[in-house]
Protein backbone atom coordinates (compact mmCIF):
# COMPACT_ATOMS: atom_id res chain seq x y z
CA UNK A 1 0.00 0.00 0.00
CA UNK A 2 1.04 3.52 -0.92
CA UNK A 3 1.79 5.95 2.47
CA UNK A 4 -0.62 8.88 1.47
CA UNK A 5 -3.49 11.09 3.29
CA UNK A 6 -6.15 8.73 5.02
CA UNK A 7 -8.83 11.34 3.77
CA UNK A 8 -8.82 10.60 0.15
CA UNK A 9 -12.03 8.56 0.10
CA UNK A 10 -13.28 11.06 2.83
CA UNK A 11 -16.30 13.58 1.08
CA UNK A 12 -15.78 16.88 2.38
CA UNK A 13 -19.58 18.15 3.87
CA UNK A 14 -20.41 21.64 3.05
CA UNK A 15 -19.93 24.32 5.87
CA UNK A 16 -23.20 24.30 8.37
CA UNK A 17 -25.11 27.53 8.62
CA UNK A 18 -27.22 28.66 11.88
CA UNK A 19 -30.26 27.84 11.28
CA UNK A 20 -32.52 30.72 10.67
CA UNK A 21 -35.10 31.85 12.41
CA UNK A 22 -38.31 32.94 10.59
CA UNK A 23 -40.00 36.01 11.59
CA UNK A 24 -43.42 36.53 11.13
CA UNK A 25 -44.17 39.31 8.40
CA UNK A 26 -46.67 41.85 8.96
CA UNK A 27 -48.42 40.13 12.06
CA UNK A 28 -50.04 42.74 14.23
CA UNK A 29 -51.35 42.43 17.44
CA UNK A 30 -53.61 44.88 19.55
CA UNK A 31 -54.60 44.89 22.74
CA UNK A 32 -58.00 45.01 23.49
CA UNK A 33 -57.93 46.72 26.88
CA UNK A 34 -55.78 49.90 25.94
CA UNK A 35 -55.97 49.24 21.93
CA UNK A 36 -52.56 49.93 21.06
CA UNK A 37 -50.61 47.53 18.73
CA UNK A 38 -47.40 45.74 18.92
CA UNK A 39 -45.45 44.05 15.73
CA UNK A 40 -44.55 40.18 16.45
CA UNK A 41 -40.99 41.15 16.87
CA UNK A 42 -41.91 43.46 20.37
CA UNK A 43 -44.22 41.04 21.35
CA UNK A 44 -41.42 38.16 21.71
CA UNK A 45 -39.06 40.37 23.27
CA UNK A 46 -41.62 39.76 26.69
CA UNK A 47 -41.17 36.69 28.47
CA UNK A 48 -44.73 36.40 28.69
CA UNK A 49 -47.66 37.43 26.38
CA UNK A 50 -48.78 40.75 27.70
CA UNK A 51 -49.10 44.67 26.72
CA UNK A 52 -45.98 46.23 27.47
CA UNK A 53 -48.33 49.55 28.12
CA UNK A 54 -50.76 48.57 30.36
CA UNK A 55 -49.91 44.87 31.57
CA UNK A 56 -53.51 43.19 29.78
CA UNK A 57 -53.36 39.23 28.81
CA UNK A 58 -55.45 39.64 26.27
CA UNK A 59 -53.90 40.39 22.33
CA UNK A 60 -56.33 40.06 19.19
CA UNK A 61 -54.10 39.97 16.04
CA UNK A 62 -54.83 42.51 13.56
CA UNK A 63 -57.02 41.11 10.09
CA UNK A 64 -55.24 42.68 6.84
CA UNK A 65 -57.21 44.95 4.97
CA UNK A 66 -57.23 42.97 1.80
CA UNK A 67 -60.44 41.49 1.26
CA UNK A 68 -60.78 38.37 -0.80
CA UNK A 69 -63.99 37.50 -2.51
CA UNK A 70 -65.07 33.82 -3.34
CA UNK A 71 -67.46 32.57 -5.93
CA UNK A 72 -69.93 30.38 -4.96
CA UNK A 73 -70.63 27.35 -7.58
Amino acid sequence: MEAGPDNIFQEESPPTEPPVERSPGGLIYECINCSSRLTAEQLNMTPEIKCPFCGYRILRKVRPPIVKHLKAR
